[in-house]
């Protein structure tokens, strides 16, 4: 219910709202609060300040299969110091082949082109101490079809909080049942 009335349907690059990452993808985008690693760079990026050495990943998708629309997306994250880990990221949607209509020829048969949607994130996240967690991404996205090319910048932040609570004798980080998260993403041109 956030943004401005007036200003509906006027944004862009929507494709920035669909998860790559299958397993924060399967919670319905609703652990803000839980999501480590990598992921974070689409879910909360303060999540990838718990990345302990190296993560690589990559992934396929076949969005809304039958369609021709595949997504490929990949990332790196690393411990940088004690407490910093860099990450990027790539995803790029692509459309298919498209068959080029006019007024004249709307059966088409002068060719295809092949729209591509991608976008770029580099972030930082930092464990501040052993329960507050926040990072920002900067993304860089370009949008391509048959004679058209749009670019833009975006900005994600994002904190997380994990209160302590349900923390076994052994202090075990991996049963905190109530943690917090709050991010803001898509923020830009």
């Amino acid at each position: 219910f956030a943004g401005n009335e007036q200003r509906a349907g006027s944004n862009g690059a929507s494709e920035l709202q669909i998860n790559p990452w299958a397993r924060s993808s399967g919670w319905g985008d609703a652990n803000v609060a839980c999501v480590v690693g990598l992921e974070g760079m689409y879910q909360n990026i303060a999540g990838m300040a718990m990345t302990r050495k190296t993560e690589l990943a990559f992934t396929n998708t076949q969005w809304l299969v039958g369609s021709g629309v595949i997504i490929n997306s990949g990332g790196f994250a690393t411990k940088v110091g004690e407490t910093g880990v860099l990450g990027v990221s790539v995803m790029n949607m692509n459309w298919g082949d498209i068959e080029i209509t006019t007024d004249a020829l709307p059966e088409g048969g002068i060719g295809t082109y092949t729209p591509t949607f991608t976008t770029i994130g580099l972030g930082y996240a930092r464990e501040f101490s052993n329960s507050i967690y926040g990072g920002l991404t900067v993304k860089m996205i370009n949008e391509s079809i048959f004679n058209l090319n749009a670019s833009g910048f975006a900005l994600d932040a994002g904190i997380q909080y994990v209160t302590g609570l349900g923390k076994d004798k052994a202090g075990n980080r991996n049963r905190d049942n109530l943690k917090f998260g709050i991010t803001m993403k898509n923020v830009g041109s």
